[in-house]
């Protein structure tokens, strides 16, 4: 009674972007088994590790020099083929030699690890922090304690409900670690585990060797392209001719 009367409750979580690294499910976009997932934070620098409905098994990371999410796709490199001495041959006793022309060794070509795919944002995942963080003290509500993963928490919700019979709620540690989401009593997300502190700094953006792809700038270049060589060749549309008409009787 005194806590739903805001005496003697819980203090709304400070989400001062914790450096951590959480393991879970979440819901299958298509209905089917939950998904594993594994989200690693060091302040606002995230990467995700899950299962995307276009890509399948997906690593995520953000690049902070172009503000863009991307997928990971490592590439297979085949060994570098090693050079062959070339055979050497003994001159006779007493005979001139002429020296071999020099040749020139060539700078090796810079090694490409692998391609990553932009996507867009609204297909980028979101910290699981981000909503509840704007959401504020003001706007939410406090129904009980919860531990989830073995961390103890407080069950948050919405004063007012997201849409009409949606019933939010989130398990939130003090310290602001989203443990587990649920709509209307359906699971969203659940932490299986979860380790604080720093991650290694080499999880996040995109490595390096690994070539940045823009599909929808490709796209667009390649429509360019295309008009600047239709308007060298004169090309145009093939008209489309319409069809004879059938024959009576």
């Amino acid at each position: 009674m005194l806590s739903a009367c805001g005496i003697g409750a819980p203090t709304y979580p400070e989400f001062n972007e914790t450096s951590y690294r959480i393991e879970g499910s979440t819901a299958s976009a298509t209905g089917g088994a939950p998904v594993h997932t594994v989200i690693y934070r060091n302040g606002p620098r995230m990467r995700v590790e899950t299962v995307l409905p276009n890509t399948g098994n997906a690593t995520i990371v953000f690049d902070e020099s172009t503000n863009a999410a991307y997928v990971l796709n490592p590439t297979a490199q085949m060994p570098a083929p090693t050079a062959q001495a070339a055979p050497t041959t003994t001159a006779p006793q007493g005979a001139t030699t002429t020296p071999a022309p020099a040749t020139t060794v060539q700078a090796p070509t810079p090694q490409v690890l692998g391609v990553a795919v932009r996507i867009e944002d609204a297909d980028a995942p979101q910290p699981l922090e981000t909503a509840w963080a704007a959401l504020g003290a003001d706007n939410a509500r406090s129904t009980g304690r919860c531990e989830v993963a073995g961390e103890s928490g407080h069950e948050w919700t919405p004063r007012q409900a997201p849409a009409p019979g949606v019933e939010r709620t989130a398990c939130i540690t003090d310290d602001g670690i989203v443990l587990r989401v649920s709509d209307s009593g359906a699971t969203l997300w659940e932490a299986t585990s979860l380790q604080r502190g720093d991650q290694d700094a080499t999880l996040f953006g995109v490595p390096a060797g690994y070539q940045l792809i823009d599909p929808q700038a490709v796209a667009e270049q390649v429509g360019q392209n295309m008009e600047q060589l239709d308007s060298v060749t004169g090309a145009s549309p093939t008209p489309q001719q319409a069809p004879a008409p059938a024959p009576r009787g």
